[in-house]
């Protein structure tokens, strides 16, 4: 049995429902932790644990019982182009520090001589070591952030060649450039579960506002293969104790079927403002797979706490009736435009409600 937080374990693993975890969802913007500890009197403490100078016991003291961490994904990697501009490790281009939805892999050369993602440094790994106890120590359940395959294919050859691709059936240069990120993510995955790390979150943006980036059969045909090798590499080992979730922003309902057959544990994000209904997917696939999230970032912005706290109970009755395993968080990444009174207000609904 896993020996970090029992109740996030045992939800992963279809045990239990008495308790509904909290998951925040990476670690939130530096001013909304500066907010919410002043209003709330929160103190830094000596035996605090830290780890890449975020405070993770503070994490814990505001009420989650859960986080995905997202400093493992990669290492230094990148270089500058001009003034303003630089490729990242990835194959990005940015702007003045904004991605500019274009990448520099735009033929086989390039991917085959792509030596600017690079593995976490030795450093970072060997933080790992003592990380893994403190998460263990203050009952916190870590998650560890992955790459995703679809999201850093079409980033690294840029939207507008993607597209252009996928138009002039030019497959085998996007199902190069999935190899080479299907490899580097086997990888990673392999490297980190040399320590003790066992459950995993590949974050891969796949959809838009009401419809998906692309179409669910051309997502099959050119990433189910590659995902169901990276599944079944991540619950080889121990298997009743790994877990991996699949993040993505927008719209992606169409997709849950596609997702449960691969093997997924848990689908994370649910978000309604781009047409997720998971009312609906309750009735579906209630015992299927773990839902997290729906809890949208706007109404956490800017709705009042009433309005939160009406929403967390009907999400939450609605998953008891339909007898759905489900962890709530709010759909994206906590930044400064959030509330701290409504995420205040959505942990204690959430701990609060009896089942």
């Amino acid at each position: 049995m896993s020996e970090f937080n029992k109740d996030v374990f045992d939800l992963l693993s279809k045990t239990k429902r008495e308790v509904i975890p909290l998951y925040c969802t990476g670690y939130p913007e530096y001013n909304f932790i500066k907010n919410y500890c002043k209003e709330y009197n929160l103190q830094e403490n000596v035996n605090d644990f830290l780890l890449k100078e975020k405070n993770y016991s503070i994490i814990k003291r505001i009420g989650f019982d859960a986080i995905s961490i997202w400093d493992f994904r990669r290492g230094s990697g990148g270089f500058n182009i001009n003034e303003g501009r630089y490729v990242d490790g990835w194959g990005r281009i940015y702007k003045n520090n904004w991605y500019s939805w274009d990448g520099i892999f735009k033929n086989e050369a390039i991917v085959d001589s792509w030596e600017h993602l690079k593995l976490p440094s030795h450093e970072d790994l060997n933080l790992l070591k003592n990380a893994v106890d403190n998460f263990k120590k203050i009952n916190l359940f870590p998650i560890f952030s992955l790459p995703g395959l679809f999201e850093k294919t079409w980033q690294s050859m840029g939207l507008i060649f993607f597209a252009k691709c996928i138009r002039k059936n030019k497959f085998e240069f996007i199902e190069k450039v999935i190899h080479y990120f299907s490899n580097y993510l086997i990888t990673l995955l392999k490297t980190l579960q040399k320590y003790r790390i066992t459950t995993y979150l590949i974050a891969d943006d796949m959809g838009y506002k009401n419809r998906a980036f692309i179409s669910k059969s051309l997502w099959i045909k050119l990433f189910f293969n590659k995902y169901q090798e990276i599944l079944e590499i991540a619950h080889q080992s121990k298997k009743a104790e790994n877990k991996i979730i699949l993040h993505s922003d927008g719209y992606i309902s169409d997709l849950i079927d596609t997702l449960i057959e691969l093997g997924f544990d848990a689908i994370q994000s649910l978000e309604p403002d781009a047409g997720v209904d998971i009312f609906r997917l309750f009735e579906i696939y209630a015992k299927r797979i773990i839902f997290i999230g729906n809890v949208s970032n706007t109404l956490l912005s800017y709705g009042k706490p009433v309005d939160v706290k009406n929403y967390i109970i009907k999400l939450l009755t609605s998953a008891h009736k339909y007898n759905a395993f489900l962890i709530v968080s709010p759909t994206q990444q906590i930044d400064s435009y959030v509330n701290v009174e409504n995420v205040k207000m959505m942990i204690e609904t959430t701990k609060q409600f009896k089942i």
